[in-house]
C-alpha cells in the first residue's frame, strides 16, 4: 500500500459505511470460500482504497482481520467501525463509530464496549439496523472515552429515519454543538442532500445551529450486498499515510483534505522524481509531490546540496556574480561525486513522462521511453516557467535586487519583443556603419574640388598648345598600362586568397579520414561518404586555382608584351617631346615640360572620377541620415512596447494582491544612465556637474542625438572632445536602454523604507502570485522572511496555490510543512559523507516525530511551549 504515497499525500477514494456477510441485513449467496476475496475485489473495482467496516451493532474480529489482511494486499486499508443504534432521539440515532488499532491490540476492546453499551441484552437482541444501545449520545461517548483508546464518529444517513438529524430537533442540535464531548469526536454527517429548505433540517439550519462544531461532510454506499459496494455519490481523502490517525487527521482538516463528487487532477507540469548516481546522494530516489513538498534537517544535512542538483540538471544558470558562487559549484560536484549520474522525472501538462539525465560537467539529455530526444527544451516543452531561488537570491537586501527579481519573473514575458529589439539594434549599427564610411563626405569633397581646380589651371596653359593632341598616343599607352596592372593585380590577390586558404585547410581536411568507430560504425560509414565530398570539392578548387594561375601567367606575359612595346617607342615620344619643347618655348623663357603635363592630366582624372562617387556618396549620406532616424524611432518604439508588457503584468500583480503594489516608470532609471554616461566618456575631460546637466534634460543617447545642435550646449568647457567622444563611440551610445524605473510598496509604504524581513516578504509574494510557472523551487526562504508573514501572506497563499503549481522548498521553518500542510517531507540527515532522506507525508506518524525532533527542537521543547501558550491563552 506505500506505493499509492510514494509520491506523498494524494487524493483517494474513502468509503465511511460500509457492511459485510457479517450483518444480518447484507444479503451474499456465492461461493462461501471466495466470498472475502470478492468483497475486496469489489472494493477495488469501485476505486475504493479506504474503507470502514460498520456492521449494525456487531464487530465480528476474525472476519475483519481476514477482509483487513486481503485488502493490503490490493491497496485497500480498512478500519474496524460499528453502525451502532444509540439509544436516543425518537427513533434511536445510527452512529458510525471508527476505531483506532488500539481497541484490537490485546485482545477486542469493541466487543467488550458492546457487550457494555448493549447490558442485559443477547446479541440476537441487537445485532440488527432496529437494535438500541442502553446509552444516550454524550454518554456513549463518554463510556467510550473511558477505554482511553483513539476514536471518532461519523452519523449516519443523517437527513432520513435513524439519522441525527432527523431523530432530534433543532434545540438539541444547538445544545450538542455546544457540548465538549459532541464536538471533540463528533468528525463527520453521512449523507447530506439538502442545502437550504425553509421547511425541513438542512445544511444552512444544521450550521447555524451547531456552529464551528459542524463536521466534515462525507459518503457511504451503505451496502446491503457486494454488488452495492461503491454505489452512490463518492468522497476523496487527501492521505500520506494508512493508518487510522491519518484518516482522522484528513477528515479535521476537511476543508483542504476532504472533495466531493470529483478526484481533483494535476494539469500543471512538475517534478515526479530524483535519482542519484554516485555522489553523496548515491542509491537514493527522492519523490516528489505535485503540490508542496518541504526538504528538512538541521544545517548542514543536506537540504540544499539536493536542490542544487535540481538547479544544475535543469539547466537553471547560476548568476556569475552571486556572492556564493563558487559554494554553489562545488556544492553540486560534491553531491554528484566524479562521474556522477542524476536523472530526473518530470511530467508535462498532458502527462507525458520525460526522463532529464546529467552526469557532471556533461550537457543535460532528455529521453522518453530510452529514446534521446535532441534539441528539446525543458523549460517550455517539459516544466512550464519553473523558478528557482536558491539561499539569499530572494532577499532584498542588496540594491538592485526588486529590478532583478522582476526581470526574473517576468523576463521571459519580453522574450519575443527583446529578439525583436536585438534585430532592430542591428539594423540601427547597420546603418550607423554605413553613415560613418560618409560622415566626412563634405571635407572630402571640397579636398577634391580644390585638386580639380588646380590641375585645370595648370592644364590651361598647355590646352592652348594642343599638347593633349600631340601627346594623345603617350597618353592612350600609359591608361592601358594603368589598366592592365590593375586586372593583374585583382587576379594575383584572388589567387593568392585561395592559395592560403587551401593551404590552411588540405592537411586537416585530408588527416580526418580514415576514422573507425567501434559503435557507430553504420553511421560513420554514412559520415565519411558525404566526407568525402568536401575532399572532392578541395581537389576541384586546387584544380580551379592551377587554371587561374595560368591566366595569370598569361596576362603578365601580355602585361610584358605592353611593356615593350612602350619601351620600344621611347625613343619615338623622346623626340616628340624634344619637337614641343622647341616649339613651344615663349618669349618669356618659361619651359614647357611634358611630365609635368602627364601628371597633372592623371591628377585631374582622378579628381573627376573622385567627385563623382563623392557626389553619390552626399546623396546616400542624406539617406543613410533619414534612415537611422527612422530606424532609431522604430527602436524606441520596441523599448515602449516591452515597457508596456512589463507594465502590464505588474499592474495585473497590483490588482490581485493588496499588500503589494508596483510603479514602473518609463526610462526613468536616471542613476543607471549617468552612470553609464561616465563610463563611456571616462577621459572626455566632463565634469560630474556636466553628465548631470545633460541627463536631467535628456531620457537617452537618442534623444541628444535628435538634438544635438542643442545638447552641444551643454558639453561643458571642451565641447570638442565631448563631441569627438560621442561621435567615436555613436553604435554603442544608441543601442543604450536607459533602464526603467521600479517603485515598489508593501502595505502603503515604500519597499526600500522597509526591514530586510519585510523586503524579503514583499518579493516572496510576488514570486507566489505569479500564475504561469508551474514549478517553484525556493532553498530556504524564511532566513529574511517575519514569522507572521510566513504565515498571514505566504502560506495562505500557498495553501491557495498548490493544487496548480508544485512547490519544493528546503526549510528550517516548521510553519512551512506543517501550516502549509506538505503533501511531501523529505528529513535529511547528514553522516559519514553520506545523505540520507526519508520521505513521508505530514499524516505520516514516523515523521511528525521527525518534524518536532528537528524543527521545535524535540517534543519536550514542544511540550513546555505548548504549556507556555497555554498560559497565556485571555
Amino acid at each position: 500500500m506505500k506505493d499509492l504515497v510514494l509520491y506523498g499525500a494524494t487524493w483517494l477514494r474513502a468509503d465511511f459505511h460500509l457492511h459485510t456477510k457479517a450483518d444480518n441485513e447484507f444479503k451474499y449467496t456465492g461461493d462461501e470460500n471466495s466470498y472475502r476475496s470478492s468483497y475486496v475485489d469489489a472494493l477495488v473495482k469501485a476505486n475504493i482504497n479506504i474503507g470502514v467496516i460498520t456492521n449494525h451493532n456487531k464487530f465480528d474480529f476474525e472476519e475483519f482481520k481476514a477482509l483487513r489482511k486481503i485488502g493490503k494486499n490490493k491497496n485497500v486499508f480498512l478500519l474496524p467501525g460499528i453502525e451502532l443504534s444509540v439509544n436516543d432521539g425518537a427513533n434511536g440515532i445510527h452512529t458510525l463509530i471508527v476505531f483506532s488499532g488500539e481497541w484490537l491490540e490485546n485482545g477486542d476492546y469493541i466487543n467488550q464496549f458492546l457487550n457494555v453499551t448493549f447490558e442485559g441484552k443477547v446479541p440476537t437482541q441487537y445485532e440488527n439496523e432496529n437494535g438500541r444501545s442502553s446509552l444516550n449520545l454524550i454518554d456513549t461517548i463518554k463510556k467510550l472515552e473511558g477505554y482511553q483508546k483513539d476514536f471518532f464518529i461519523i452519523f449516519a444517513h443523517v437527513e432520513k429515519s435513524g439519522g441525527l438529524w432527523y431523530e432530534i430537533d433543532g434545540g438539541r442540535l444547538q445544545e450538542l454543538g455546544r457540548n465538549e464531548f459532541f464536538k471533540r469526536r463528533t468528525l463527520g454527517f453521512q449523507k447530506v442532500r439538502t442545502h437550504d429548505k425553509p421547511n425541513e433540517k438542512c445544511r444552512v439550519k444544521v450550521t447555524d445551529w451547531i456552529g464551528k462544531a459542524y463536521p466534515a461532510e462525507v459518503e457511504g454506499s451503505d451496502p446491503k450486498s457486494i454488488d452495492q459496494i461503491g454505489q452512490g455519490k463518492p468522497c476523496f481523502l487527501k492521505t500520506g499515510a494508512f493508518t487510522f490517525e491519518a484518516v482522522k487527521f484528513a477528515l479535521i482538516d476537511y476543508k483542504n483534505r476532504l472533495r466531493l463528487d470529483k478526484m481533483p487532477e494535476y494539469t500543471h507540469s512538475h517534478i515526479r522524481q530524483i535519482r542519484f548516481e554516485g555522489g553523496t546522494l548515491d542509491g537514493q530516489t527522492i519523490r516528489f509531490s505535485p503540490e508542496l513538498n518541504t526538504l528538512i534537517g538541521i544545517r548542514g544535512s543536506g537540504k540544499s546540496s539536493i536542490l542544487e542538483t535540481l538547479r544544475y540538471v535543469l539547466g537553471n544558470p547560476l548568476e556569475a556574480n552571486e556572492s556564493d558562487y563558487d559554494y554553489k559549484q562545488k556544492l553540486v560536484e560534491r553531491t554528484f561525486g566524479s562521474g556522477g549520474k542524476v536523472v530526473i522525472d518530470a511530467l508535462d501538462r498532458h502527462g507525458l513522462i520525460y526522463q532529464i539525465r546529467r552526469i557532471l560537467k556533461e550537457s543535460t539529455n532528455v529521453f522518453i521511453d530510452e529514446k534521446l530526444q535532441p534539441g528539446l527544451s525543458i523549460r517550455e516543452t517539459i516544466l512550464n516557467k519553473p523558478l528557482f531561488f536558491g539561499q539569499k537570491e530572494i532577499a532584498a537586501g542588496n540594491k538592485g535586487s526588486e529590478k532583478d527579481l522582476i526581470e526574473k519573473m517576468i523576463g521571459t514575458k519580453c522574450d519575443e519583443i527583446r529578439h525583436q529589439i536585438a534585430e532592430q539594434k542591428v539594423k540601427v549599427a547597420d546603418v550607423i556603419t554605413r553613415l560613418q564610411k560618409v560622415s566626412n563626405v563634405e571635407e572630402l569633397l571640397e579636398e577634391q574640388t580644390h585638386i580639380k581646380q588646380d590641375a585645370e589651371h595648370h592644364l590651361n596653359f598647355y590646352k592652348k598648345h594642343k599638347l593633349e593632341e600631340k601627346l594623345q598616343k603617350r597618353l592612350g599607352f600609359e591608361t592601358d598600362i594603368r589598366k592592365a596592372n590593375e586586372g593583374v593585380a585583382l587576379i594575383e590577390s584572388f589567387t593568392d586568397d585561395i592559395r592560403d586558404i587551401v593551404a590552411k585547410h588540405e592537411d586537416e581536411l585530408r588527416n580526418f579520414t580514415g576514422y573507425s568507430s567501434t559503435d557507430n560504425d553504420v553511421i560513420f560509414k554514412k559520415f565519411d561518404a558525404q566526407f568525402s565530398k568536401i575532399l572532392q570539392s578541395l581537389d576541384t578548387i586546387k584544380s580551379e586555382l592551377i587554371k587561374s594561375e595560368t591566366v595569370l601567367e598569361i596576362l603578365r606575359n601580355e602585361q610584358k608584351n605592353l611593356f615593350a612595346i612602350k619601351n620600344a617607342l621611347a625613343d619615338e615620344f623622346a623626340a616628340v617631346e624634344r619637337t614641343l619643347v622647341e616649339e613651344l618655348k615663349t618669349s618669356d623663357g618659361q619651359n614647357i615640360s611634358t611630365n609635368e603635363f602627364l601628371a597633372k592630366k592623371k591628377k585631374l582624372a582622378s579628381a573627376e572620377a573622385t567627385l563623382i562617387a563623392l557626389s553619390k556618396n552626399i546623396n546616400l549620406k542624406t539617406i543613410l541620415q533619414t534612415e537611422l532616424s527612422k530606424e532609431l524611432q522604430n527602436l524606441n518604439n520596441l523599448w515602449h512596447n516591452e515597457f508596456q508588457i512589463i507594465k502590464d503584468e505588474l499592474d495585473d500583480v497590483s490588482r490581485k494582491n493588496e499588500a503589494l503594489k508596483f510603479l514602473v516608470e518609463y526610462k526613468e532609471d536616471k542613476k543607471s544612465f549617468n552612470d553609464y554616461f561616465k563610463s563611456v566618456f571616462k577621459g572626455s575631460g566632463a565634469r560630474d556637474a556636466t553628465f548631470q546637466g545633460i541627463v536631467e534634460k535628456y531620457r537617452d543617447f537618442i534623444d541628444i542625438y535628435f538634438d544635438f545642435e542643442n545638447a552641444k550646449k551643454l558639453f561643458g568647457n571642451n565641447p570638442d572632445k565631448f563631441i569627438e567622444f560621442f561621435e567615436h563611440n555613436l553604435n554603442t551610445l544608441l543601442a543604450y536602454q536607459t533602464p526603467n524605473k521600479y517603485t515598489i510598496t508593501y502595505h502603503e509604504m515604500k519597499l526600500a523604507d522597509h526591514s530586510l524581513g519585510q523586503r524579503a516578504s514583499a518579493l516572496i509574494l510576488f514570486v507566489l502570485g505569479q500564475k504561469e510557472n508551474d514549478v517553484i523551487i525556493i532553498d530556504q526562504p524564511e532566513d529574511d522572511l517575519d514569522n507572521q508573514t510566513i504565515y498571514e501572506d505566504v502560506i495562505k497563499l500557498i495553501r491557495i496555490m498548490k493544487p496548480s503549481v508544485q512547490f519544493i522548498f528546503a526549510t528550517h521553518n516548521p510553519n512551512i510543512p506543517v501550516l502549509g500542510d506538505a503533501e511531501q517531507i523529505h528529513t535529511c540527515s547528514f553522516s559519514d559523507g553520506k545523505i540520507d532522506v526519508l520521505s513521508g507525508g505530514l499524516d505520516d506518524i514516523e515523521q511528525q516525530k521527525r518534524i518536532v525532533k528537528i524543527m521545535e527542537g524535540g517534543k519536550e521543547a514542544f511540550d513546555r511551549r505548548r504549556e507556555i501558550y497555554q498560559i497565556w491563552k485571555p
